[in-house]
């Protein structure tokens, strides 16, 4: 990903050093990452809001079906955003022999359990107002059932549309930070592989 102040190095990298680096890789990017992105984040904020309103808006036995439709949509977003950085040039090719995910499964899960610990901590704040709005909508349904009068508005269903579309399209961005530490994990991975090939040539 090249710009005038970050590019990812091919170097080798500890897992701290592919959290830290890839975080400000991504920070330094982000305008050239928005940008060829926002389109797919779109599309992924639409998925969102019809995850989360299904459970809240037309039945909660629909929990399952939303939360399967939710990860679906996770998977979808960050595997497109993958293919559109990767399209563009901005992520550089690599490509791991067979077997060597597992040569380095230690740092994949250190990296990989990190990097979710951060998304879950940064999607909490950006689902508050998503959260309040739902808790809302579940408080009025419970009082109708007793006989209580509604006590929303007229309009709370396309406003939760809203509020859970505009949620959606954060989130994207909070999922993307995944992307590129775990990237340079990759790149880690191949460049130890290579050292090691040219090491073993070298000595036989």
């Amino acid at each position: 990903m090249d710009t005038e102040k970050k590019k990812i190095e091919m170097k080798v990298r500890s897992s701290q050093a592919c959290i830290r680096d890839g975080y400000q890789l991504y920070s330094a990017n982000f305008r050239k990452i928005f940008h060829a992105t926002w389109w797919l984040a779109i599309g992924f904020a639409l998925l969102a809001a019809v995850a989360q309103a299904l459970p809240v808006l037309i039945s909660p036995t629909l929990l399952l079906p939303a939360s399967i439709l939710a990860i679906v949509a996770v998977g979808l977003w960050l595997a497109a955003a993958k293919w559109r950085l990767k399209k563009l040039q901005m992520l550089p090719p690599v490509t791991l022999r067979y077997g060597s995910w597992l040569a380095h499964v230690g740092k994949l899960l250190l990296v990989s359990i990190v990097c979710l610990v951060i998304v879950a901590a940064l999607a909490l704040l950006t689902t508050l107002p998503t959260v309040i709005l739902i808790t809302a909508n579940w408080q009025s349904q419970v009082g109708m059932l007793y006989g209580d009068p509604s006590g929303m508005p007229e309009n709370v269903k396309w406003l939760s549309i809203a509020v859970f579309a505009i949620a959606g399209f954060i989130q994207a961005y909070v999922w993307l930070t995944m992307v590129l530490p775990m990237y340079l994990v990759k790149i880690s991975m191949y460049m130890q592989d290579k050292e090691k090939d040219e090491f073993n040539k070298k000595t036989i």
